[in-house]
């Protein structure tokens, strides 16, 4: 296994056994889109201890690695950086525009749209809230299960996501599946 950057030695463990369970999912063909942590943060890391803000925009090149937790009213992420957070993601809305992994759970308390392939947004834990929009083949992989209100594809395909989840384990409810 590649080492990961000094900056992140103390999280090695957390980080080690999320790359274990996305490596054996995508080996086994239950994921939607392989997620790579050390290809996030080859290019480099913006590390934060945890975000609290009303608004933050990231556009950069690093990936913002936040090893607490993320509770921000409006986020945006142009990347191509991406982000990694180590516990809980909480926004009220989110423009994503890069790969997001979150190895602990996410509160959406209005919706979160990415954008444009091949980027993700991958949750570990558990997803609760409002409305989920992928546009333009956009990946939303909420593998620890949960409710969303909707969960909108697009290219039509949330139906499909949902049963490639399933297989994942995961039990994620949703009220409307591409309205």
């Amino acid at each position: 296994m590649t080492p990961f950057p000094k900056k992140l030695q103390d999280r090695a463990e957390a980080l080690e056994a999320a790359d274990e369970q996305l490596t054996t999912l995508d080996e086994d063909g239950l994921l939607a889109a392989p997620v790579d942590i050390f290809s996030m943060l080859r290019d480099g890391i913006d590390l934060h201890e945890s975000l609290k803000d009303t608004s933050r925009t990231f556009a950069s090149n690093d990936c913002v690695v936040v090893t607490g937790n993320v509770d921000v009213e409006t986020l945006v992420l142009k990347g191509p950086g991406g982000m990694l957070v180590l516990g809980d993601l909480r926004v009220g809305t989110a423009e994503l525009h890069a790969n997001v992994l979150v190895l602990g759970n996410c509160e959406i308390s209005e919706r979160v749209v990415g954008h444009d392939e091949p980027h993700t947004l991958t949750v570990l834990g558990e997803v609760q809230g409002g409305r989920a929009e992928m546009q333009k083949q956009f990946i939303m992989q909420f593998l620890g299960g949960g409710k969303l209100t909707a969960l909108v594809d697009s290219e039509g395909g949330a139906a499909e996501l949902l049963e490639l989840l399933s297989g994942a384990g995961s039990e994620l409810e949703v009220d409307e599946v591409d309205p």
